[in-house]
This record gives structure tokens, sequence and C-alpha cells, in this order.
């Protein structure tokens, strides 16, 4: 396995997402014991983020300025540490999005990697106009970009109490975000293909996972969660051991989590699919 894979293995998957602080996303050592000697940077959609524009932070709520990091002033980074990446960047729109880091890891010198993660409907706006001020109101407004938030937004603002609102500030914001917004041609996961089991699911997860055994500890850690290599294996003719190996190379794929009480998580099997075939589309745009 090359050093770039491991270094993609950073990345905590699903943890893309916008906040009041700007784009965020979580690193999660899962190799060796280390210290972050420098950030040299990154990169986001195709665009430069520079190390002034990212901060750190730690695991014990400690803030760090990336610029500040230096072999004299290092981050630990220690093995299962975690550390939240924040990006002073415009929030995102829902869909793919490619980033990348690099970064002088203690051992490894500067290195880098770049993969790829989705903001959902999840991860959009929510809010309720009434915990504002109108203009509160009119400087979200001003920072949003998806149809979706924007125009729940405006339902609950013209249903909200009678007072002067920023109905007129979120329809014009509304009316430029939907002629911003891409045009996208999104699978459609029904219940019955997107299930675990389901033919369609099952014969793509056996092309990602390249393995019937991978398969089958997959979806039976998939109906489970959370849950052990033990449980696992007496659903499964696989041994324990074997099963834990399974689960240890899923972790260390991005695949799967493991908790303190030794209990693993899997992702779904729409993001097992949804991410090789996204990091497959990079590989073919560039060439390789």
């Amino acid at each position: 396995m090359s050093v770039q894979q491991y270094l993609e293995r950073l990345f905590t998957w699903e943890s893309l997402e916008n906040t009041t602080r700007g784009v965020e996303f979580e690193l999660k050592n899962r190799l060796i014991e280390g210290e972050l000697h420098d950030i040299g940077g990154g990169t986001l959609d195709d665009e430069t983020v520079d190390s002034e524009d990212i901060t750190l932070e730690l695991s014990n709520g400690t803030l760090v300025e990336a610029a500040t990091v230096s072999a004299d002033e290092p981050v630990p980074f220690d093995l299962a540490e975690t550390v939240q990446v924040i990006i002073d960047a415009p929030r995102l729109r829902k869909g793919t999005h490619t980033l990348g880091m690099e970064m002088d890891i203690e051992g490894f010198g500067m290195v880098g990697f770049e993969t790829d993660d989705d903001v959902t409907e999840a991860d959009l706006v929510d809010a309720d106009p009434a915990d504002y001020t109108v203009a509160e109101l009119e400087d979200l407004v001003a920072d949003l970009r998806e149809p979706v938030e924007l125009g729940r937004l405006l339902e609950r603002e013209r249903d909200g109490k009678a007072r002067k609102t920023a109905i007129e500030a979120i329809e014009d914001r509304l009316e430029v975000a939907r002629e911003e917004a891409p045009d996208e041609e999104n699978i459609e996961y029904t219940a019955e293909n997107a299930a675990p089991g389901g033919s369609l699911v099952e014969e793509l997860l056996v092309d990602i996972l390249e393995s019937p055994q991978r398969v089958t500890v997959y979806l039976t850690a998939f109906r489970q969660q959370p849950t052990t290599p033990g449980a696992i294996a007496g659903q499964t003719l696989f041994t324990e051991e074997s099963v834990e190996e399974t689960l240890g190379d899923f972790e260390m794929e991005g695949i799967a989590e493991r908790n303190g009480d030794g209990e693993y998580e899997v992702v779904s099997p729409v993001t097992v699919i949804r991410k090789r075939q996204n990091r497959l589309w990079n590989l073919l745009s560039r060439g390789l």
C-alpha cells in the first residue's frame, strides 16, 4: 500500500460540512504516533487554500492557526487522535467536492493527499427565522447558495408572526441561487435498490469490495451495527479472526470505524458506491 493511500485514510468520510466557522472536515490518525510539523495549505474543488485560511481544532478544543505550526511548535497527532480542519471559505453547495491537504508529518516529511466527500441536504442550513433579527437574517441569507435551504427559510418566514420581515431579501437570493444551481443528474436510490441485500447494490459491492467474503462481512456489519467481529462470525461461516482482519482493512480504507467498546460501524452501501464512482471519475478525468 502506497504512502498516498495511507494519507487518504487520514480523512474521515462523511465529515465534510458547512458550519458557521467555514468549511470543515475531520482528520483522524489511523497510522502511527507522530506530530504535525507544518501545514503547507490545501485545495478545495481545485481552488488553492493558503495555510493562513486554515485553523486546526484539536480534540481538547484548542484552536491552532495552521500557519503557526512548525517543528518548533508542533501539533501532537497521536494514534486515534482527531483534528478538525476549519477552512475560511464560502459555504459549499450540496453534492460531491474534492479536497486536499499538504502537511509535514513527523517521519514522513511534507506529504499530501486528495480525496472527495459529499455535502448532503442534512448539512444545509435549517434555521428558524424567529431566532434572528431581520438584519441578522439578511446577513445569513447572503451566504446561502442552495435553493433548498433558501426555499425552506422563505416558507417559514412567510408563515411567521406579523413583523418587518426579510422575505424580499430571501426571495431575491433564492432567484439568484436557482439561476446558479448546476443541473445535476443524480442516481435515484430507492428503498428497493439501495437496501443491503438488493441485487443491484450487491453486484456493485462485489466489484468495489473485490471479494464475496468482504461483501458478506460488510453487509452483515451494516445490518447489525454497531457490532463486533464475534457477532459477525456468528452470522457467517468465517472465523472471528478473519472477520476482524477484514474489518481492520475496512477501517484503514475509511469504510468502517471502531468505537471505544471495540464495536464497528460502517458507512452506507450507497456511500461506498458513490465514493468509488467519484474516485474513478477523478482518475479518468486526469487521464490515469
